[in-house]
């Protein structure tokens, strides 16, 4: 049994070699449409989905991320991209700098508190 990052995992689903139980994402999903989410399992806070995104040094000028920002949004428009993320089980999104931003935020919250219920140090 393994907890996996499906674009990782799917080659092996698709193989026969693994078979999914539960996905965590916030619908089932295209490439695994008969596999629950862990939300609709009852298991809502183990819900949560890996993701991607592109970060740059902090303070990187505004004018640099927004160039990124439009290069990256017109490349996730491109079919043939859109095709290749999608076909790994990946679901884009494609948020502003400022959504990313407040989604690690929101990320790095959960999983601190649960370091610090669990009283985890560092060795």
């Amino acid at each position: 049994m393994i907890f996996d990052n499906l674009p990782s995992a799917l080659p092996f689903i698709k193989d026969g070699r693994l078979v999914p139980i539960v996905v965590a994402a916030p619908q089932r999903l295209k490439e695994l449409p008969n596999v629950p989410t862990f939300k609709e399992v009852g298991l809502e806070p183990v819900n949560r989905m890996a993701y991607y995104g592109i970060l740059g040094p902090k303070g990187l000028p505004k004018e640099v991320v927004d160039k990124v920002h439009a290069a990256t949004v017109k490349s996730l428009q491109e079919p043939a991209v859109r095709k290749r993320i999608e076909d790994t089980g990946s679901i884009i999104i494609g948020n502003t700098p400022d959504q990313f931003a407040a989604q690690i935020k929101a990320e790095y919250e959960v999983y601190k508190k649960v370091v610090d219920s669990a009283k985890l140090k560092l060795d």
